[in-house]
């Protein structure tokens, strides 16, 4: 056997798993140690709540077994990274990661957040802004030296703008106001009534007491429809959304460059290139051709394709083996 077929046998032994979970769902890619992804799997909701990071390290061991059987590997497998929205706080991170290691499912793990996942792929070690809007919303950009800045994802009380919960909650809020004669009359109170099988203002309430993130933001769609066909509450919310979301991308900007000063505001800034992912803005999202059309007029430069946080964990996961 030749050097350089023992060393792709000796990658093909090599399984690691990269993870991305948020909101909705977590999905899951296992590769080799070339970094050929061999299989994938989708599965719950990945966002991890406070006081229940073992509940969501149990989320994420229950699919990995499921993805080791379905592709007939063994665990634990050498290294896992997974990036779980609401792991910004290094305190919960590290609970979610002690959780894993105690299951014994890899030999290496890694708990980032999903930004961070998603940030990789799309840039790999370049600089770029990354806006993302989902479930929640969030932005990082990592500038010329690797430095990385994050704005938003403060999640449902504090932050969570231009987000698919923050229009869906948007939605029920003006859809009551219209219902009660407190706001102007919207088809959204007729509209969401229908959607969630409630026939008074006291179901919304019902309904949304025993509703998760995931499913207000799945209304998220339903406010943007209403928006298109002219309910002017909807559009309202929409265009909210939308400017919500390119502030994320303005407030990363990096500072004007003084040896450049007097060129005008325009040349004095430097535009990166920005990448969109979430269900708000990834290809086909309700959101995205709004967003693009901002960025083009201020001078944006989009990272074309999906991104795939996944892969991005993935490559992580592999760059924390041993040499």
């Amino acid at each position: 056997m030749t050097a350089w077929e023992k060393e792709g046998a000796a990658s093909v032994s090599v399984r690691v798993v990269g993870g991305d979970g948020g909101g909705t769902r977590l999905r899951l890619a296992l590769a080799d140690g070339a970094g050929r992804i061999l299989a994938r799997r989708t599965g719950p909701p990945g966002l991890v709540e406070a006081g229940k990071e073992d509940r969501a390290a149990t989320r994420v061991v229950g699919e990995l077994q499921a993805l080791a059987s379905q592709s007939g590997t063994a665990l634990p497998v050498d290294a896992l990274c997974v990036g779980l929205a609401g792991v910004g706080r290094p305190e919960r991170a590290r609970l979610v990661q002690t959780a894993l290691v105690a299951a014994g499912v890899a030999g290496r793990v890694q708990v980032v957040t999903d930004a961070a996942v998603a940030l990789r792929h799309a840039f790999g070690s370049r600089s770029g802004i990354l806006l993302i809007a989902g479930t929640g919303s969030v932005a990082l950009a990592r500038d010329s030296s690797g430095a990385v800045r994050r704005v938003g994802g403060w999640g449902s009380l504090l932050g969570d703008d231009g987000s698919g919960y923050g229009l869906g909650l948007g939605g029920l809020r003006a859809a009551l106001r219209g219902w009660e004669g407190r706001g102007p009359g919207t088809a959204l109170s007729h509209e969401l009534s229908q959607a969630l099988g409630v026939p008074s203002p006291a179901g919304f309430l019902s309904w949304t007491e025993e509703a998760g993130k995931g499913m207000v933001a799945a209304l998220a769609p339903l406010v943007v429809r209403m928006a298109q066909e002219g309910d002017e509450v909807a559009r309202g919310l929409v265009e909210g959304a939308v400017a919500a979301l390119v502030a994320h991308v303005e407030a990363l900007m990096p500072d004007p460059d003084p040896g450049r000063a007097g060129q005008g505001s325009g040349a004095t800034r430097h535009r990166p290139p920005v990448a969109l992912a979430g269900g708000l803005l990834s290809t086909g999202g309700p959101l995205r051709d709004a967003i693009l059309a901002i960025l083009a007029t201020r001078g944006f430069p989009v990272r074309e394709g999906p991104v795939d946080a996944a892969r991005g964990a993935v490559d992580l996961a592999l760059e924390s083996l041993p040499n």
